[in-house]
């Protein structure tokens, strides 16, 4: 392996078909994406060797020039992988909505895929907990419960129950599985006399250490060691990749994490991001500096099309489409998503797409809600001021105080008009909304460069992947006529005075990065603000697509008459062209 200092990184993200590979290099003290190169992922036979398919995908980007028989040669390896449908985890507590809920966060802001969740309050009998634990067959186990001093006994009860299930992991009996222990303290010595003989147990830190404070950092980070250590190495060809990377593998989904977490730092603003893949829904949230992750296993849309068809009904995906599809060729179409896996899709193949990917989307964001809370368990004192603000609603999810918002995954291949009304229509963005897509597939290998060198994460996030829409600038509430009246107001002196009327959706012309202010004035029963205000002073930056009006209100009312979905699709332009 030839030495290397910093000046050049090979980042891979190894998935469940696709290997992709990435080689950043510094110039001139600027670093920058010299190129990407692609192959199909090799676990399964015939070649069930990881790393031959990493080497492929680095062939197709260098002509094999920056990997050898034993490692890099000149780079740094940084590696990500979600292969095998990512981290399985099973997750307790001692109560569901306490503890419990503090082990998901954990293991969901830590990449994992839950397959499992278990608590002393769980109303199934402990015969069929035991039953299900078998035959789940995770890849980790977190247990968590009690504050520091505070339950004890039922911390005990649940580590006998995890004894007595005896839990094999997914790939092997060969190993013992990971078992991560982050409950109350007093009780770490007799956790470990229970679970030691049979499961590969380590302890951490509380998650929950008093009720009124969640500490999750030292869970996620064991689980990042154990993954690395305990699940990986049992996947062919993972244990020689070891020996060529510079950190520590991480699931795909925890480099997309820490990526977008570092990203609504930076920017000192509240985040929000969906991930809409063939068979799963995440959504990632920064509010406040705290994060959160999500997953809607099972819906997507390939492999879940037909869960989210089953989820939400058939009328859900119909009021979608800008023409009617019959019934029966709706449902074939997403049965043939499942099964065949197309690469080219017709008009009535892509609206059907479109449809799914909202419901999803939908669906996603209502489950985060769940976990993006406030801490369960507090006594908290409501003021009168508190009732009139919700400023104590339970969930941090608010659209009118989410200035960015990402869409990710094969949801947004599409043309940049259709990504964009994708996500007004699925999340509903409130006020002032910057639009992001990640065009180039390269969060994760953003996220995993932080460690290594952060200038060089950001340098490919904001200027290789990342693809700014535009700025939306929607209204709350119902009306009719005017909706908006804005003046917009270019640093040539030029400005732009255009009306919009209620239930239309309109483009401005601002070039990509450029800023500009507006001055918007509200129509009858629509507002601006959260304080109801009807006018509107700021400075907006332009996307591809410009400045963005969504002027159809809040909350998004779906009509039964296809003539305006079809409107409404065809609303924007479909690339940023129209608007130069």
């Amino acid at each position: 392996m030839v030495a290397n200092n910093g000046d050049a990184f090979l980042v891979v993200d190894v998935g469940d078909t696709e290997t992709k590979a990435a080689l950043v290099r510094r110039e001139n003290g600027v670093y920058r994406l010299i190129g990407t190169g692609e192959a199909e992922t090799t676990l399964d036979a015939p070649e069930l060797d990881v790393t031959i398919g990493i080497s492929r995908s680095v062939e197709s980007l260098s002509g094999g020039r920056l990997l050898g028989k034993d490692g890099p040669e000149g780079v740094k390896l940084l590696c990500s992988s979600s292969n095998g449908g990512g981290l399985y985890m099973m997750v307790s507590g001692v109560t569901s909505m306490i503890s419990g809920e503090s082990a998901q966060r954990a293991a969901l802001g830590a990449g994992a895929h839950l397959v499992g969740i278990f608590s002393k309050d769980d109303p199934r009998p402990e015969y069929r907990l035991i039953e299900t634990m078998r035959e789940t067959r995770p890849d980790m186990f977190l247990l968590a419960g009690g504050t520091d001093g505070g339950a004890f006994n039922q911390v005990l009860e649940m580590a006998s129950i995890i004894k007595n299930a005896d839990i094999k992991p997914r790939f092997g009996a060969s190993y013992k599985l990971p078992v991560i222990y982050a409950g109350n303290v007093e009780a770490r010595e007799e956790v470990a006399e229970k679970l030691t003989e049979l499961y590969a147990t380590r302890a951490v830190d509380n998650v929950r250490p008093v009720i009124e404070r969640e500490n999750l950092g030292p869970a996620k980070e064991a689980i990042y060691d154990s993954y690395m250590e305990h699940v990986l190495t049992h996947s062919p060809g993972y244990e020689r990749l070891a020996g060529w990377v510079d950190s520590p593998i991480l699931p795909t989904q925890a480099a997309i994490g820490k990526m977008l977490y570092t990203y609504a730092e930076r920017r000192k603003a509240n985040l929000l991001a969906v991930n809409v893949g063939g068979s799963t829904t995440d959504i990632y949230s920064v509010y406040r500096g705290v994060f959160n992750r999500s997953l809607n296993a099972e819906l997507g849309l390939t492999y879940g099309a037909m869960n989210v068809l089953k989820t939400v009904g058939i009328e859900r995906i119909e009021r979608w489409l800008p023409e009617a599809i019959e019934e029966r060729k709706i449902r074939n179409i997403i049965g043939n998503l499942m099964v065949q896996q197309l690469e080219k899709f017709s008009a009535d193949e892509r609206r059907i797409i479109g449809a799914l990917a909202r419901e999803a989307i939908r669906l996603g964001a209502e489950e985060h809600k769940k976990l993006a809370s406030r801490l369960k368990g507090i006594n908290i004192r409501r003021t009168i001021a508190d009732t009139f603000s919700q400023s104590l609603e339970p969930t941090y999810l608010d659209m009118g105080d989410t200035p960015i918002i990402i869409g990710m995954g094969a949801a947004f291949n599409g043309s940049l008009g259709d990504s964009t009304t994708l996500l007004l229509d699925s999340l509903e963005p409130l006020y002032l909304t910057e639009l992001y897509i990640d065009r180039a597939g390269l969060i994760p290998h953003a996220g995993m460069l932080l460690g290594e060198a952060p200038e060089a994460a950001f340098s490919i996030l904001t200027g290789e992947t990342l693809q700014r829409l535009g700025t939306c600038l929607t209204p709350y509430g119902k009306g009719e006529g005017e909706a908006i009246r804005i003046k917009l107001m270019r640093q040539d002196g030029n400005t732009i005075d255009k009306s919009i009327n209620f239930g239309e959706i309109d483009v401005l012309p601002i070039l990509d990065g450029e800023t500009c202010k507006i001055e918007a004035t509200s129509g009858k029963g629509l507002s601006l603000g959260k304080g109801k205000e009807k006018r509107l002073e700021a400075t907006v930056t332009g996307g591809v697509l410009g400045l963005i009006i969504d002027a159809r209100g809040r909350p998004l009312t779906i009509p039964d008459k296809k003539d305006t979905i079809k409107k409404w699709a065809e609303a924007l332009p479909p690339s940023g062209t129209e608007t130069r």
